[in-house]
């Protein structure tokens, strides 16, 4: 071979290397086939078959020449795709062969979103073809007519994620970078051809222009490779209703291109793109052509839509979507809540992950308690009964009788209780036996009858013993003198025996034998007989008298004073003089006003607020009566003040009187 073949060959194979970039195929019309692009969207568009050839530099002998053909679609209704590619590409002696196949996942969300995860894996043949070569020497024959292969296993892989229009994904191609090794059989010497790992990354929007007619699709490709310079697509198509489409874009480092297709029918697709090459390579040749033709097997694109979801048939993986449902880019019906019954016609949107449903998507609750099964931990509690979080019904005081059905809600913890829920009283005396130290109180016992245990008049103190007031054992209910004197001697009735009747019951009377209607002291022991004095006639003598000419029929006390009617308003109110400084016995109040009727009160106190700024407080007596005062004072000075300060602001022009004092006892 001569010297000037070899350098063309060389240079030319360089010039390629650096102006596609990359060792894969470049191609335009992943626009219509996104299944170029990247192994995730297989299936996106439905069950289609492709043919694409590319031409490029037409006018240079060796350049690149590109054939593809594809098939990807979906399995069933599932989020299953599928694809099989087989490509050749050669440039110049450099061939490449092969056949993969594809596996997708889509993964749908809510709000049109998804998420696609895609691998293929193939088989590719490499080849140097010296049959390509014009040999000019005869010398160089053996060289035309061989062919060195290499065979190779590889993989390409890429996701993609795609939200109402919006569409980015990213993918790696010759992801084992195998290496080739081609020996020349006269000089023995090795050759390698080494494969990189190729990236893409590629992003696209679709623009409606006007409404399911016009749309503008920008699209972005880069495409990355370690130690090459990366490239970039830059796409912008107009499409007329999927049904054709026009546009053009520009490759860095490589020029501009145009592209035209359409749908021909329903199913069958052409397209065409032109490429303008700038650069060097312009010198060689500026023209490429890039020929598509495709079969759409499922016809999406005759728009048949049965449901009327807004989901071709063809794609739709629920064709009998109740009317009116919102669906994803599947068709199916959107299920927010995952409980098997569409949004549009459950009743509940929100029901919890994993619980049984109704026909209308609403939560099951046997019990109707509220608390649906799924979190039910007694699904049979009584109807119409309170229950907690997990539905057992309320046991308030926790003695096994559930609220709804409890006639005690309160009952001791602890305490037996009947099938009612109340605590168990066995002598019926209301002191609950939990409680109860004489739990079966004998009823009657001291009037020596039947005891009658569902018949007792018994009080007992809050320790279920039955009430002695007097302590003279007998108990209340029956004793006849409930009072006794303590000391005396009683009958089993409880009444105190008075053997002389002079008042004093035996067990106190020192003289049980006193002579009938003698006048005996507290002991029962007769006095002598003294002629007692008494001029006031208030049965008090002369001689121990206070008050000895009280007003005949006053009542009086033991030492004779007359006992007035007090009046409750008029009880504690005293003279400023007359108190205690810092009395440790009573609390004194300066008071400018007193009501018995509390309803006045409120006007009262408004009245003084806002006339004078007087913030006032309310004292309610043991009498009922309610006492308007300013100030709490505890000195008669402080007293004075007080008293003075409210005269000098006029209030008393308002109350009646001057304000004056009033005491209680301090609290305890």
């Amino acid at each position: 071979m001569k010297l000037r073949i070899v350098l063309t060959i060389l240079a030319f194979s360089a010039l390629a290397s650096k102006v596609s970039a990359q060792q894969t195929p470049l191609v335009n019309h992943m626009y219509v086939n996104n299944y170029l692009m990247n192994p995730a969207y297989a299936g996106d568009k439905g069950t289609n078959l492709y043919l694409l050839n590319r031409l490029q530099w037409v006018d240079v002998e060796g350049a690149p020449e590109t054939f593809i053909g594809s098939i990807d679609g979906m399995v069933g209704n599932t989020n299953l795709g599928f694809g099989l590619m087989v490509l050749n590409d050669v440039t110049n002696i450099i061939g490449k062969s092969g056949i993969f196949g594809t596996y997708s996942y889509k993964i749908p969300f809510k709000s049109d979103a998804q998420l696609s995860f895609g691998l293929s894996v193939g088989y590719e043949q490499n080849k140097i073809l010296f049959d390509r070569v014009n040999a000019q020497d005869p010398m160089e024959i053996t060289l035309i007519n061989n062919i060195e292969d290499q065979s190779n296993m590889d993989a390409n892989a890429g996701a993609a994620f795609t939200y109402k229009n919006l569409s980015v994904g990213l993918s790696a191609y010759q992801l084992f970078a195998n290496r080739n090794v081609f020996q020349d059989e006269t000089t023995e010497s090795n050759y390698t051809y080494a494969f990189m790992r190729h990236f893409v990354a590629n992003a696209g929007y679709r623009i409606e222009i006007e409404k399911e007619k016009i749309y503008l699709d920008p699209l972005v490709i880069t495409r990355l490779a370690n130690e090459i310079k990366p490239q970039a697509d830059f796409n912008v198509m107009l499409n007329f209703a999927d049904m054709a489409w026009i546009g053009g874009g520009y490759r860095t480092n490589y020029g501009a291109n145009f592209m035209a297709g359409g749908v021909l029918g329903t199913k069958l697709v052409g397209s065409y793109s032109y490429g303008r090459s700038v650069g060097p390579i312009e010198k060689l040749s500026a023209n490429s052509h890039e020929f598509m033709i495709g079969y759409k097997f499922n016809g999406i694109m005759n728009k048949k839509d049965a449901d009327k979801d807004g989901v071709y048939d063809g794609i739709d993986k629920q064709p009998n979507t109740p009317e009116g449902c919102e669906v994803d880019a599947m068709g199916v019906a959107r299920d927010g809540d995952f409980d098997g019954v569409p949004n549009c016609l459950d009743k509940e949107l929100n029901t919890p992950y994993g619980a049984q449903v109704d026909a209308n998507g609403v939560s099951l609750d046997d019990d109707e308690d509220g608390v649906i099964n799924l979190f039910d931990r007694e699904p049979n509690s009584p109807r119409n009964c309170a229950v907690d979080k997990l539905g057992i019904a309320l046991d308030s005081d926790m003695d096994g009788v559930v609220d709804c059905m409890d006639k005690q809600l309160k009952t001791p913890y602890g305490a037996e209780v009947d099938s009612d829920g109340v605590a168990m009283d066995s002598d019926n005396d209301k002191i609950i036996d939990l409680m109860d130290v004489e739990p079966f109180t004998p009823h009657y016992k001291h009037l020596g009858i039947a005891e009658n245990p569902d018949a007792s008049d018994c009080i007992v103190n809050a320790q279920g013993v039955a009430i002695d007031s007097d302590h003279d054992g007998v108990s209340d209910c029956v004793d006849l003198e409930i009072m006794s004197p303590d000391g005396a001697i009683v009958d089993n009735k409880g009444r105190a025996i008075d053997t002389d009747g002079d008042g004093i019951p035996d067990g106190i009377d020192r003289e049980v034998d006193s002579p009938r209607g003698a006048e005996v002291d507290k002991y029962g022991v007769a006095k002598p007989v003294v002629t007692v004095l008494d001029d006031d006639g208030d049965g008090v003598p002369n001689s121990i008298d206070l008050e000895p000419s009280t007003p005949r029929g006053a009542k009086v006390d033991e030492m004779g004073r007359e006992i007035k009617n007090i009046n409750p308003m008029n009880a504690n109110r005293l003279e400023i003089k007359d108190m205690e400084d810092n009395s440790t016995e009573w609390d004194y109040y300066m008071v400018i006003g007193v009501f018995k009727n509390v309803s006045n009160v409120k006007g009262y106190r408004a009245k003084l607020q806002t006339k004078y700024g007087e913030n006032t407080k309310v004292l309610l007596t043991d009498a009922g009566y309610n006492y308007v005062y300013t100030k709490l004072v505890t000195s008669k000075e402080e007293a004075y003040a007080e008293s003075k300060r409210l005269m000098s602001k006029n209030v008393e022009d308002y109350i009646v009187g001057n304000p004056w004092l009033w005491k209680e006892p301090k609290k305890k």
